[in-house]
């Protein structure tokens, strides 16, 4: 079924807003985006893209604190309707007021604002030359702001927010105290906006902070009618995005059964794509992105048009509140954030991003060949693969933490470097960088089995060495089995990862405990090219360790047989063989085998043949999981207390969001970039390992603060790799940038014109 005000939506990119009235949608004028009000609900279409082949929608639909049931119902049909006038291809949102996604609220700059009201009351007239009536709107979020009016009155105010009051026409704004430089940018442009828009540039604004005279701040009280700055208390009883789950980290996926009950199956994990069937509906439940509900090609479009009941249901059967957001997803057009919860997603020709990186873009080539050729290698190579200061011919010190400080450089200038599983170093690397300054990178490589307290010293000692470093530096946590690119190439391919350590007097060991008496190891070897990245990894000695595209050494009392998996290179192979002389030694036969054609004894000496998995190759998941993974900028506050507070930002972020008085965390799934700006507090420097550890472990993705990749940058120190996942980088961005105190003079210059 068609409607005809749907009848040119979606042709080009752009937004376009829909209120329903009397069950019908009703265009809004474009002078109106951003301003909703609280009785109604919106359909909101974001099409985006660059020609109509390659165009993709996201359709929200936004219920008001006080719209109707008919409303309600109308904008989730309506919703679909447009959808299959669109062609079925857009990923649904349902937005609760004061609980938006951020992708929402990224629409409407610099904030979106509250009305009271629907459109029974003529919401579709634009009000100019507004005076003589009093508002006191409250400002709320840092980043996402949101704009409500309260009562007028001095009961409303609190320490924690931004209020701007109009009185005839004299706006005033009561800035929160130690609130952040983009912050008052925004509530600045935000007080421009309503002098320019509803008093047609002839309003007045004072801006009152905590440098205002005692004079000027009474003022605002005076205006108000009651009150004084003293009487502002904290606000208590501030709403809060979190609710009771059964596990506050966990992920669910259900199927789903549609009758007069809902009935769920609950899927055990790992999820995976094949465990979606396209006759059913399915519902995954998360910690952080909210409730998805994934309904299948072949479902009839009766049921699916019931989508919203059925998520309707499912929060009241697990007693979650109302406004938890809620996004339907079609099969064949499914989200990033979507996929990124499923241990292994096939995205080949499906991958939609504005940000590719140049290493990663023959993936998206035409060429079929050519882009299985370049997954291949995406999915073979070294974590952080674009993260290249340079190509690791500069001059590094490497010192062992474990049970002590230990300068072990020496170690690692022959042949062979090897780290041990049980111990934690720290690798300062000194380069030229491309402007030609010296610059430093402070790695600090922690094994899956270092106890706690080497691992706690080596943060420590870490941010230490990084303080004491005059200069360009970044500090960067490589958990055992995420080693950059960088990180290898220093080591020019020759470095090899080995169980034990000083608790086992670095000799040989395996992971049975028996190698004195079988002396059986296995070596995993991987990379993509000799002298750069190879690497050898001791792993469990069983057949379970191997997969088809690495090569792998097992060394046995006699005999050592070099294992070379289907899907393995040429170049591993030759890599193993030099493995195989440094690593194990030459005295023993060595033994070349090719995938199918083990002998009985190789598989004896592993425990015997396990069963043959799903998921026999590396490099397929790992490619997936990188190119499927969304890409998202949060910024991260520590209140004076102590207490850390996150806000996502708008998915099509810029450099602009960056604050030089705020952390930042740039999540590539892969690695965790934590940008910090010059002027930070130094709470927040206090509080970056609490900042990275609170920001993982609840998002309910497969990883760990253990095993999480971390780059810390610095405001003007920015690696390339990190610039690059900017749509555009000015160096001279924060050198340029209107201070707080040009932007209050600017204001008030205007108010005289």
């Amino acid at each position: 079924m068609e409607h005809p005000s749907f009848s040119e939506a979606g042709a080009e990119p752009g937004l376009e807003i829909w209120t329903i009235d009397k069950f019908e949608p009703v265009a809004i004028d474009s002078k109106l985006y951003g301003k909703f009000y609280n009785g109604d609900s919106y359909i909101v279409l974001k099409t985006s893209g660059t020609d109509q082949t390659s165009l993709f929608y996201d359709a929200h639909f936004w219920i008001g604190e006080n719209t109707t049931q008919d409303k309600k119902g109308s904008a989730a049909i309506l919703t679909i309707t447009l959808d299959d006038m669109l062609g079925g291809k857009a990923v649904h949102h349902r937005e609760a007021q004061g609980y938006e996604s951020s992708l929402f609220l990224g629409y409407f700059k610099p904030a979106i604002r509250y009305l009271e009201g629907g459109n029974e009351s003529g919401f579709n007239q634009v009000v100019t030359n507004a005076g003589a009536e009093k508002r006191l709107l409250k400002l709320t979020g840092t980043e996402n702001m949101r704009i409500k009016e309260v009562p007028a009155e001095a009961s409303s105010l609190t320490k924690e927010h931004c209020f701007i009051l109009e009185v005839e026409h004299d706006i005033f704004v009561l800035m929160p105290e130690g609130a952040r430089a983009t912050q008052r940018r925004k509530i600045i442009s935000v007080a421009n906006r309503l002098r320019d828009d509803e008093h047609n540039g002839r309003a007045t604004i004072e801006i009152i902070d905590e440098f205002s005279s005692d004079e000027d701040v009474a003022l605002f009280f005076e205006a108000l009618g009651s009150g004084s700055k003293d009487e502002i208390e904290s606000d208590d009883t501030a709403s809060t995005y979190s609710y009771e789950r059964e596990n506050i980290s966990a992920v669910y996926l259900y199927m789903v059964s549609v009758g007069d009950e809902l009935e769920l199956e609950e899927l055990n994990k790992p999820f995976k794509q094949t465990k979606l069937s396209s006759e059913d509906i399915f519902i995954l439940d998360t910690p952080c992105s909210g409730v998805y509900v994934w309904i299948g090609s072949d479902v009839s479009s009766d049921v699916k048009k019931t989508y919203s009941e059925i998520a309707d249901k499912y929060l009241e059967m697990k007693s979650y509140p109302t406004w938890v957001n809620v996004t339907m997803v079609a099969q064949g057009s499914e989200s990033s954030n979507f996929k990124q919860y499923f241990h292994n997603w096939d995205s080949t020709g499906a991958y939609r991003s504005r940000a590719v990186t140049d290493s990663d873009a023959g993936y998206y080539s035409e060429d079929q060949e050519h882009a299985t050729t370049a997954a291949k290698l995406i999915g073979k190579s070294a974590a952080a693969r674009g993260y290249m200061p340079d190509q690791g011919d500069g001059k590094f010190n490497i010192t062992r933490l474990s049970n002590g400080n230990e300068d072990v450089t020496e170690l690692f200038t022959e042949d062979l470097s090897v780290l041990y599983q049980n111990e934690v170093y720290l690798v300062k690397y000194e380069y030229t960088n491309s402007e030609g300054a010296d610059a430093t990178v402070v790695y600090c490589w922690i094994g899956s089995d270092a106890s706690e307290e080497d691992r706690t010293t080596a943060f420590d000692k870490a941010y230490e060495l990084e303080n004491d470093i005059e200069g360009n530096v970044a500090l960067v946590k490589v958990p055992q089995g995420k080693e950059p690119k960088h990180f290898l190439s220093i080591f020019k391919g020759n470095l090899a990862i080995v169980f034990g350590g000083t608790e086992t007097d670095n000799k040989p060991t395996n992971k049975n405990g028996s190698y004195e008496d079988d002396n059986t190891r296995l070596f995993r070897v991987e990379g993509t090219a000799l002298g750069v990245d190879m690497r050898a990894s001791q792993v469990p000695e069983t057949a379970d360790s191997l997969e088809d595209d690495d090569v792998y050494v097992l060394e046995t009392k006699d005999i050592i047989y070099l294992w070379s998996g289907k899907e393995s290179t040429e170049d591993e192979q030759e890599a193993a063989k030099k493995f195989v002389k440094t690593v194990v030694g030459e005295e023993k036969e060595l033994a070349e085998v090719a995938q199918g054609e083990e002998p009985d004894e190789f598989w004896d000496a592993l425990g015997g043949k396990v069963e043959e998995k799903e998921d026999a190759s590396g490099w397929k998941q790992t490619v997936n999981r990188r190119v499927t993974t969304p890409r998202t900028l949060s910024s991260a506050t520590v209140t004076v207390s102590g207490k850390i507070k996150f806000e996502d930002l708008d998915t099509e972020y810029t450099q602009q969001d960056l604050s030089d008085d705020g952390v930042f965390i740039l999540d590539t799934g892969e690695e965790l970039y934590v940008w910090q700006g010059a002027n930070i507090p130094e709470r927040y420097k206090a509080a970056r390992s609490d900042i990275v550890k609170e920001y993982i472990e609840d998002d309910g993705l497969e990883r760990t603060v253990d095993s999480a990749l971390v780059v810390f940058v610095r405001q003007g120190e920015e690696p390339g790799v990190f610039k690059k996942l900017f749509p555009e980088w000015d160096n001279d961005l924060w050198e340029n940038l209107t201070s707080y105190d040009d932007m209050k003079s600017e204001t008030k210059a205007a108010n005289s014109k």
